[in-house]
């Protein structure tokens, strides 16, 4: 962990998804010195005219228009600053990455209590905060 949804309508033809997946990942690891093999990364695209969002149906993704839609799922092992932190970073990085607006992004933050995630076979707990 963390996780990452990103939901997008369809990027430019040009776009390399798989390049583009890999170096942000990369990157969000390496600025938020967390080891590459925790972080989960996807981006789903949205199917033109599916995706409602101020006032209208839209069917291209644009740099302003529509958000770009992500969730950030992360163990409850940060503080509020670090969440933010994370947050803030993501957000920079998918900006720099896909070249969407950075009043363009929208992002949420789950954040995961100990014993509520199941993964490899099990129930997950880790050490609390604090």
């Amino acid at each position: 962990m963390p996780i990452v949804h990103i939901r997008s309508l369809a990027l430019t033809d040009s776009v390399d998804m798989p390049a583009l997946l890999n170096k942000l990942a990369k990157d969000f690891a390496q600025q938020a010195k967390i080891q590459l093999e925790h972080i989960s990364l996807d981006w789903q695209y949205i199917q033109p005219g599916h995706y409602f969002v101020n006032q209208q149906v839209h069917m291209q993704q644009h740099v302003h228009q529509p958000p770009l839609i992500a969730e950030l799922i992360v163990p409850d092992v940060h503080s509020e600053k670090r969440q933010q932190q994370l947050l803030s970073l993501l957000a920079k990085l998918i900006h720099q990455h896909s070249h969407i607006a950075l009043n363009n992004i929208f992002i949420s933050l789950q954040v995961a209590q100990s014993g509520t995630i199941f993964d490899n076979g099990k129930i997950v707990t880790w050490p609390q905060k604090g």
